[in-house]
């Protein structure tokens, strides 16, 4: 790390100093996020890695070494940034996609049930009561036949 950097690490890291930590930003933030623009290729998701990636160096300034390449550093942890970036929004798109295909099914299946339902209670007032409680039992409290048999004797 150069010796400018390292002061300004190390005087963040000791006094939690605002100023220093801004002077890092300010020196940093164009490698910061052209690295993640290029790995994204959208600004706004760029923008967003570059404030993580800060966030990062704030969290360990403590542990940094005196041998370590601030600029280096900053490189490799937006890369790693822009990758989890990555998986988590093929994560969320991953869920919204069934999310939205649960939807969809059950949108059919409503319009399916919105048709049947009056079939159903047409059939359900057709039958004698013995059958008619035979089909209530078996299916609409979901007994077993055995259970179904034993309760109609």
């Amino acid at each position: 790390m150069n010796a400018a950097d390292l002061e300004l690490v190390r005087e963040f890291a000791d006094s939690g100093s605002e100023r220093a930590f801004a002077v890092l930003v300010q020196r940093h933030i164009n490698l910061v996020f052209s690295v993640a623009l290029r790995r994204l290729g959208n600004r706004q998701d760029a923008e967003e890695v570059a404030q993580v990636v800060f966030i990062i160096l704030a969290r360990k300034a403590r542990q940094m070494g005196r041998n370590v390449v601030l600029s280096g550093w900053l490189y490799q942890t937006t890369r790693h940034a822009s990758a989890n970036f990555q998986r988590a929004v093929r994560r969320r798109q991953h869920r919204e996609m069934e999310v939205s295909m649960q939807l969809a099914q059950k949108s059919e299946i409503d319009s399916l049930w919105q048709q049947l339902s009056p079939l159903l209670e047409e059939a359900m007032s057709k039958l004698r009561p013995a059958e008619r409680d035979v089909v209530i039992l078996r299916f609409f409290e979901n007994r077993s036949i055995r259970n179904v048999a034993m309760t109609l004797g």
